[in-house]
Order: C-alpha cells, then structure tokens, then sequence
C-alpha cells in the first residue's frame, strides 16, 4: 500500500526511526541552527523565507525528527513552479509541474538511511496535493494527468551534492553553470521517484 503524505500538521512515523511532519513556528530556531551547520558558508535564512513556507500554498517545508525529539535531524524546503507560458494554447500539452527544492539537508549522522529520498518523495506528493487549493494555480495543471518533476540548483564545486541528484536519478542540465547569489551552480531536473 503506498503511504500518501495528505498536507496537515500531523506526524507521521517512517520505519519507527524518524518521524516527518510540517514545519511549524516553533521550529524555525532549530531549522535556522541545523542549516547554518550544514551549509556554514551559505548566507543566513531571514524570517521571510520561513514566512513563506509556513502560509503561501505552493511552499512547504517538511522536517524528520526521531521519536524521541523536537529537534530536526533532517528538513526539505520546496517551491512549486509552474510555467504557464505554455498554456496559450489549447492542443498544447500541459507543461509539468515542477516542484523546485530551495533547501535540502540531513545531520551527517544520519544520512544513508534515506531521510532525503523520503523527504523528497513526500515534498512533493504533498505541495502537489497543496497546490488543488492554490486560486493562482490553473487547475488543469495539478491533475493527476500531468507530470511532476523536480529541481533544484546545486553549487558547481559541491560534488557530494551533485552525486545526490544523480543518485536519486536526477540529471545535470545541459548548459553552462550560472550563478545564484554567491556561487555559481548547476540545474538538476529529473521525475519524482518512489520512496526507497
């Protein structure tokens, strides 16, 4: 039976070893201190950033504690993107969702045990479940027909990053590396896997 994540603020044990739920207010502390640690050279997160996910319908952010804590061990931050240049016209095919990861990071202690791959797995199914309800979202575009894809901009130097994505069958896009902010970086596209 595949294990379907409906947006809400309830947990949700996965293999009774981490349980993954939204992100709420009085997380964002933690949030704040688990991605200065992980990304130390990447600027801070400001309180808008946070807004956003906890209100606008197409941002969610979704975090894995262990049962026995509050504290984060791993957290997700998507953006659902949809390009609706190609809807003018009516025989055009609909353009896939895209649901576009702004922040993805596990405490090096777990990692391996598919943390990532499931919080990728459940951002997705749940901003696309999220995004029915969207009023600027056109409704033909969150169907169960069309296609969700991800993406995500991954900093050129980080190799370990970069085999993530390919490891969870995402590919480099082929054009020159570009920059966002302070680091050039590479766009990686690919389909929503199963959750291992």
């Amino acid at each position: 039976m595949q294990n379907v994540l409906v947006p809400t603020t309830a947990s949700r044990p996965i293999d009774d070893q981490f349980i993954i739920r939204p992100l709420t207010s009085a997380d964002i502390q933690n949030i704040r201190a688990l991605h200065a640690e992980l990304a130390p050279s990447s600027p801070t997160l400001n309180p808008t950033f946070f807004h956003q996910l906890l209100t606008h319908p197409t941002r969610l952010c979704l975090i894995a504690t262990l049962p026995s804590s509050s504290k984060p061990v791993a957290c997700i931050a998507v953006a659902l993107h949809v390009r609706t240049s190609d809807l003018s016209s009516a025989s055009a095919q609909l353009p896939p969702v895209e649901v576009h990861v702004l922040a993805l990071g596990v405490r090096p202690e777990f990692r391996r045990q598919g943390i990532a791959r499931r919080l990728l797995h459940d951002a997705a199914t749940s901003l696309r479940a999220l995004a029915v309800n969207a009023p600027h979202i056109p409704s033909a575009l969150v169907g169960a027909s069309t296609e969700t894809r991800v993406s995500v901009d991954v900093a050129r130097a980080d190799g370990s990053t970069r085999a993530f994505w390919k490891h969870v069958g995402m590919d480099e896009e082929e054009r020159e590396p570009w920059q966002v902010g302070w680091r050039d970086v590479v766009s990686v596209t690919g389909p929503v896997l199963a959750a291992a």
